[in-house]
């Protein structure tokens, strides 16, 4: 049995244009963003790679959202995916953004939680 072994993992670094573009969106929102650089492994004997894509956490109050970012490395250019579905740098931006504007608007507020019903009249 031939066991293949990983010789070489490359670093991807994280494309800075990007990250300035998505911190000056999301600066005034309170959507704070961490990104992970992605990384390439090129294994022993192959000419087989895999790549762990950039992957970029979204979060604002107790809610989180994961992106991956495949940068230069699929052939769409900044190529980002959320739930299976492909965006472009604008794209993601508006998604993120109505992402967290929906989840503000489901939370109740103060007012909503009060008890507002009055009490049903008896007829006698």
């Amino acid at each position: 049995m031939n066991i293949i072994k990983i010789i070489f993992v490359e670093r991807l670094l994280f494309d800075s244009e990007v990250k300035e573009s998505l911190e000056r969106s999301f600066k005034r929102s309170g959507i704070k963003f961490t990104y992970y650089d992605g990384y390439i492994l090129r294994f022993e004997k192959t000419n087989v790679y895999s790549i762990t894509p950039h992957r970029l956490v979204f979060s604002r109050n107790e809610y989180n959202l994961l992106v991956l970012y495949y940068d230069e490395y699929h052939e769409t250019d900044e190529l980002f995916f959320v739930d299976g579905e492909k965006y472009t740098l604008q794209g993601i931006k508006r998604y993120v953004r109505n992402y967290f504007l929906s989840k503000t608007s489901n939370k109740p507020t103060k007012d909503s939680t009060k008890n507002n019903t009055k009490r049903p009249k008896i007829g006698l």
